[in-house]
């Protein structure tokens, strides 16, 4: 750490509770100016708790917080953090799709009223940060034009242009290819040699000791330790995390795939009428023991995909068989009751009611069949006690059954969204980003919840945007690019550059295009 004199923001003695959970427990952390802060920790540590409190979006229960050497008042918010050149860039972009790049960037800062005077002034402004940070895409394309990666980079060339010093990135690589996620980590190198200080807030260790000087561990929201890079290693960070010694080699293997299908799409379509499918004609089969794969940077069809297969979209074309039956325009009910189960993206949206409690979601899905309801009253004893089972067998954290389950951590909702997608006797398993935003324990003990499952004869289908992932799950993996299959590969082909560049509609020497090989994509060979 450097002197004092060199400190950007100092917190110290923060506490914040959530009704009964204990969020952070008297943490300090001090973060010097010119340097990267790797904050690192389990699911429900209390990382962003302890960010977004640095930047004014929650009031701490108690401690206090210095930025630049001053004193934080009680009338601390984000507009007071921006003002103290402090910036946040959350993992969901707050981006306008349809304005230009131009606009997405000066709108926040002085509004349509404002902007027009001086137009020309704030573009020879914006134009001199790309050059210095080597942004490449045109101010006035349209946000929707650009990849992911480049949106992040409209969202980093907001709080440069707000006059941030001090950048705080929450899981910024969440949803990057491999090609994105380094050419963010050089960005951050050069953001450190202009003077910038950088949060990054990761579950990727890797990532940390990539680019962080320094290393701040919390552990159930307390602080266990800050430690320099080069005075440590990934296994010494991954033992403060979670007290117990961890091994990044899993404890499973691959059995081999039975033949015949549990799950068939073929030459399925998706997407508005007279417009462009999401989903263009794809086809794909998954067998029983089998895990297969779906790589594609976000926005080229995953999702509508996934939410044909469970009944959530409605398909144009095609068809999708499910054990045999034609499940086309089957309800998501049926579906449910044939044994498709379904992981979502988001499952804010889609995976749980949080004002509900961690009982009344667990049996969500099957809560108007007995034993849970009879003669449509519901048997509360019976749900508390299928509750208690699965808290007791899925490890989920959480004060009793009857906590709302928007008061649990991220992984300790997944894991109940987990729990419920593999109660009774699921057939078919489709998991769409099912470790996203987890730490590496919570990410270990779902990766095998799914391989056991497949162990037993279920077929699952994973969407991920972690290629790391998928070539430790899966016997094979599809890469999706603008609603097709582009690429497909085997387990003794798998290759982490190959499948980038097929990510972005790149086809390496020797690769194959949909429709160019010698059989159809997404068929086992």
């Amino acid at each position: 750490m450097q002197a004092d004199s060199a400190v950007a923001v100092s917190m110290r003695g923060i506490c914040k509770s959530f009704g009964t959970v204990q969020a952070l427990d008297r943490v300090d952390m001090d973060i010097s100016e010119g340097e990267i802060r790797a904050l690192v920790g389990e699911n429900g540590a209390g990382k962003t708790t302890l960010m977004t409190i640095l930047y004014g979006m929650y009031r701490p229960d108690a401690g206090r917080i210095s930025v630049w050497g001053r004193r934080t008042g009680r009338d601390w918010s984000p507009r007071q953090a921006i003002k103290a050149r402090i910036g946040m860039l959350h993992q969901h972009f707050s981006l306008i799709p349809n304005h230009t790049v131009l606009e997405n960037v000066l709108m926040p800062q002085l509004g349509w009223t404002h902007m027009r005077p001086r137009w020309h002034h704030h573009r020879a402004v914006l134009e001199g940060l790309c050059r210095e940070y080597g942004f490449s895409f045109p101010l006035e394309a349209r946000v929707e034009s650009l990849s992911v990666g480049q949106q992040q980079q409209v969202e980093i060339l907001k709080l440069l242009y707000q006059g941030a010093k001090l950048l705080i990135l929450d899981e910024p690589t969440a949803v990057l290819t491999p090609q994105q996620t380094e050419r963010l980590l050089e960005l951050l190198l050069r953001l450190r040699g202009q003077g910038h200080s950088v949060v990054l807030i990761t579950h990727k260790l890797n990532e940390a000791f990539a680019v962080a000087d320094s290393i701040t561990v919390l552990r159930k929201g307390r602080h266990v330790a800050t430690v320099a890079r080069k005075d440590s290693n990934p296994r010494d960070i991954a033992f403060m995390m979670v007290d117990r010694e961890w091994s990044a080699a899993p404890d499973w293997e691959l059995e081999a795939p039975e033949p015949g299908a549990l799950l068939e799409v073929e030459d399925l379509v998706v997407g508005e009428e007279h417009q462009r499918p999401a989903v263009d004609r794809v086809s794909l089969v998954v067998r029983p023991r089998e895990i297969v794969g779906v790589a594609g940077v976000a926005g080229n069809g995953q999702t509508e995909l996934a939410e044909a297969l469970v009944g959530i979209r409605r398909s144009r074309g095609g068809r999708i068989v499910i054990a045999g039956q034609d499940a086309t325009s089957w309800s998501i009910a049926r579906r449910l009751r044939a044994g498709l189960r379904f992981i979502p993206e988001d499952r804010h949206l889609h995976g749980m009611v949080g004002g509900l409690s961690l009982a009344e979601n667990l049996v969500m899905d099957r809560c108007d069949r007995p034993p849970f309801s009879a003669r449509g009253v519901l048997r509360h004893p019976v749900i508390r006690q299928a509750a208690a089972e699965a808290v007791e067998r899925y490890g989920i954290r959480a004060p009793s059954p009857e906590t709302p389950m928007m008061n649990l951590s991220g992984g300790n909702q997944q894991r109940a969204v987990l729990a419920r997608a593999l109660a009774g006797s699921p057939r078919v398993i489709v998991a769409h980003q099912p470790t996203r935003g987890l730490d590496f324990a919570a990410t270990e003990y779902v990766r095998a919840e799914l391989v056991r499952c497949a162990a037993q004869g279920v077929g699952v289908l994973v969407f991920s945007s972690e290629l790391e992932e998928l070539m430790l799950l899966c016997h094979r993996i599809l890469v999706m690019y603008r609603g097709r299959f582009i690429g497909e590969l085997g387990r003794d082909e798998f290759d982490a550059g190959t499948i980038g560049l097929l990510m972005t509609g790149q086809v390496p020497d020797g690769g194959r295009r949909d429709g160019q090989g010698t059989r159809d994509f997404g068929q086992p060979a």
